[in-house]
């Protein structure tokens, strides 16, 4: 098993947690225990995969144990305590006032962006995997200061859990990671160490990489590393087996339809899946009812964009239900579908939004980003924190618009840089643009102009072998299913199975031991 611990104090970075690790290897495989417990496992130890999370100074001997004497692999995440440090050769002090300073970062520049002056810096791979991002940034922004078109989330200096938690000097033989402020090399960022019968691989944050593509250190070191001398356990891979990549694109309509048709025309002539977010109020005029209805005859996809586009889903759990359900109800009387996908507005989707949406009979909600809501931030998709099992989230946060054009040589090369962390991540990557407006034409000069982008953009991304583009209830269907497959040990195999049907059309790559495994209705044994 893979056992989450975390002390009382930290039950938010624990729950966070514990839901990016099922998102990767499932429920059955992941469970939360109490320290308690862990007193029994150390009486009669058996392979396990620990994840401890800010562990107080008490539990250090414990760990230390687990280091010594059983064949198991830990993830620390944040604060090393004092006796474990020691053991560890590590060298701890406070979060220093110029880091704290130099984590701020600035609102984007039209046709550029902004990033912080401190930044994360990869060495060392894993399991001979690198990191899909070598260089990130605390903080990064492509406009004004709400999203980051890289996808990943903000690193604090603050003492939240979204913080780094410590300043911290590791021996160089087991650095992973770095935190530099401009090119100065301040404090260790993640470290891996090695003993006989076990191995040790630590984050600098209460959350580690949940928000980032770095997460695929996280399952490399569960699924691959050491696999001849240490345990492993099974990883579901977010791209549907037979694929490097899977690609989403979306419009989001938050004031008019009908003029999305051109993109649509483009698409169809790229012969790239297309999907439609509406938001139910522009549905009152009946002009915008021939196209959801063309997209969806073409193998399209339509999601709800709320009933009246309210920030926050209307600051309230019974607001959000409300736009959920005012907004299947309108599109279904204008479209004859039956939405079960939503986009938020905004990207904005705070818990009582994802309790509301599905009691309201959603099975997963779009949205993502770095200004709000960091837990719903995830750099792989499935179950968010908060939400029940049947729910699916997914975060999108890269917005194809013409106010992120880069000045110079290359417009597209943020885009680009973005597609191919989620390529090096083997994570589903959703991009977005909006239609135009009377009032609004999202930084775009002209539609030719536009159409210009987006060609160029899917060109680079079809550069790529075996690059699967869906539609994005497709997409979703996809992951529910990964969301539902369940791993157990009989103590010598792994048996992976769902007792749920595959309505996704794909099938699902199951990650272990160095090897990708199809998984297939007859399931698999590993």
């Amino acid at each position: 098993m893979i056992q989450v611990l975390y002390p009382g104090n930290r039950l938010q970075a624990g729950s966070i947690v514990t839901a990016a690790i099922i998102r990767s290897c499932g429920r059955s495989q992941v469970i939360s225990k109490s320290f308690s417990y862990l007193q029994h496992w150390l009486d009669a130890p058996v392979k396990s995969c620990f994840v401890f999370i800010d562990p107080p100074e008490e539990w250090s001997k414990d760990i230390v144990h687990i280091l010594n004497n059983g064949l198991a692999k830990v993830i620390l995440l944040g604060i090393i305590p004092s006796s474990l440090a020691d053991y560890l050769e590590v060298t701890l002090s406070p979060i220093s006032d110029e880091l704290i300073d130099a984590a701020h970062c600035e609102p984007a520049p039209t046709h550029s962006f902004s990033e912080s002056r401190a930044s994360i810096n990869y060495h060392t791979s894993i399991a001979n995997v690198e990191s899909p991002i070598l260089r990130r940034p605390f903080k990064r922004f492509d406009f004004t200061d709400e999203w980051n078109n890289l996808g990943f989330g903000a690193i604090c200096a603050d003492n939240s859990i979204w913080s780094i938690s410590q300043n911290a000097i590791v021996p160089m033989k087991v650095k992973v990671a770095s935190i530099s402020i401009d090119s100065n090399e301040v404090s260790a960022y993640a470290a891996i160490w090695d003993s006989s019968k076990a191995s040790l691989l630590w984050f600098n944050r209460s959350v580690g990489p949940v928000d980032s593509q770095e997460w695929r250190l996280i399952e490399v070191f569960i699924a691959n590393y050491r696999s001849a001398e240490l345990p492993c356990w099974p990883v579901l891979c977010e791209i549907p087996y037979g694929y490097s990549a899977a690609v989403t694109m979306r419009l989001d309509c938050d004031e008019d339809v009908e003029s999305a048709r051109k993109l649509w025309n483009i698409y169809q002539n790229m012969e790239v899946p297309f999907s439609l977010a509406l938001h139910s109020a522009v549905l009152s005029d009946i002009q915008h009812h021939k196209l959801p209805k063309e997209v969806l005859a073409h193998g399209g996809a339509i999601l709800s964009h709320t009933a009246t586009h309210a920030p926050d889903w209307g600051g309230s759990y019974d607001a959000a239900f409300k736009e959920g359900l005012d907004s299947n109800s309108n599109i279904l009387a204008a479209t004859e579908h039956l939405v079960r996908y939503a986009v938020s507005p905004f990207h904005q989707t705070p818990n009582y939004a994802r309790t509301a949406l599905a009691d309201a009979g959603y099975e997963g909600c779009i949205g993502g980003i770095i200004k709000n809501d960091p837990d719903f931030l995830m750099a792989r998709a499935g179950t968010p924190p908060g939400s029940s099992e049947g729910f699916i989230g997914h975060s999108q946060q890269c917005m194809l618009h013409g106010d992120c054009m880069l000045e110079g040589e290359d417009p597209l090369k943020i885009f680009k840089q973005a597609f191919d962390y989620a390529l090096a991540g083997r994570a589903l990557f959703g991009y977005l643009d909006h239609p135009f407006s009377e009032r609004y034409q999202y930084g775009w000069s002209n539609e030719e102009e536009r159409k210009h982008m987006h060609q160029q953009f899917v060109d680079y991304i079809k550069n790529s072998d075996d690059v699967l583009f869906l539609n994005e209830d497709d997409a979703l269907d996809f992951i529910g299913y990964k969301s539902l497959i369940s791993i157990v040990n009989d103590g010598e195999k792994f048996q992976i199975s769902t007792s749920f049907s595959n309505k996704s059309k794909f099938s699902l790559g199951v990650e272990y031991v160095g090897t990708l495994h199809q998984l297939t209705n007859n399931g698999l044994t590993l």
